[in-house]
């Protein structure tokens, strides 16, 4: 793709997004070099982790691989733990993790490139549009109903969204769900997001409650208040919605970056790729 090509195409995602006066900015002065006849050997990003974080990252590469055709960018979707395993033994560029790093994850960094509020689902045809704290916590440890939600769907061991949603989620006593041992048998174990979504949304009779990424919500599920307070990016950043958590990105060192990744990385974190994470539902500190 030649430079005009580029620029052109970088132009079309900006009307199509709307993302406004910062990506204007980088499609002017990103584009690459031409190249006619040369090498088509690409430099290749590897990004490995969190399920909650891949979709946003997803679009940032896309957008970042249009202003630089030369860059090759893979993601591969499982969890934050696994994200942050490859980046401890070097399997991948940076790893994704929609949590901070734990005391026993070392030899690693994480970098926030944004915050994510964790929204609480149901099938578009239940009734419940409010739940506590105390509510969810009695239903996840003890199978108590709240109305006519009798169960409920988590996550698997080492999914960040899991880790936000048990520390946060707590009894009128102050205990966190992430204390219990196991969860009561109402509680089914999902392994991503687009598998709660989707379970959520076939679940007709309305009876099941899960949790998901708030950027990844769209029209197949209902979310509901908690605390009666809406799930949006505004109530996040302002903390009257008290169920978020940031989004990283994990890596060995400055130093272990390839160039490429940190050209990424930058790209990421600035004004352009910060618009990219607010136009799609996320929180920026930045901007």
């Amino acid at each position: 793709m030649t430079k005009a090509m580029k620029r052109v195409t970088c132009l079309a995602c900006v009307a199509v997004m709307g993302l406004g006066a910062a990506m204007f900015a980088a499609c002017e002065k990103e584009g690459g070099t031409d190249n006619p006849g040369g090498s088509t050997e690409k430099t290749e990003i590897y990004i490995s982790g969190s399920s909650s974080v891949t979709p946003l990252m997803e679009k940032l590469a896309a957008v970042y691989e249009v202003l630089n055709d030369e860059v090759e960018i893979t993601i591969q979707m499982s969890d934050s733990g696994t994200g942050v395993a490859d980046a401890q033994q070097g399997k991948n560029d940076f790893g994704m993790a929609s949590r901070d790093l734990k005391e026993s994850e070392t030899g690693v960094v994480s970098k926030k490139i944004c915050l994510d509020g964790v929204a609480l689902v149901v099938n578009n045809s239940c009734s419940l549009t409010d739940v506590t704290g105390a509510q969810l916590y009695d239903l996840y440890a003890n199978g108590t109903a709240i109305g006519s939600v009798t169960n409920a769907i988590s996550r698997e061991d080492g999914s960040g969204t899991r880790d936000a949603f048990d520390s946060l989620i707590k009894n009128a006593a102050g205990d966190e769900l992430g204390d219990l041992t196991q969860f009561a048998a109402v509680v089914e174990i999902n392994n991503n997001t687009g598998t709660v979504m989707s379970n959520i949304a076939a679940n007709k009779n309305g009876n099941t409650i899960g949790y998901i990424s708030m950027g990844s919500l769209d029209d197949t599920v209902k979310a509901v208040t908690f605390e009666g307070v809406e799930p949006t990016a505004e109530n996040v950043k302002n903390g009257t919605y008290t169920l978020s958590r940031p989004f990283n990105i994990v890596y060995k060192s400055e130093d272990s970056l390839s160039a490429a990744a940190k050209e990424f990385i930058d790209f990421i974190m600035s004004p352009a790729g910060q618009w990219i994470a607010q136009y799609e539902g996320y929180i920026s500190e930045t901007l």
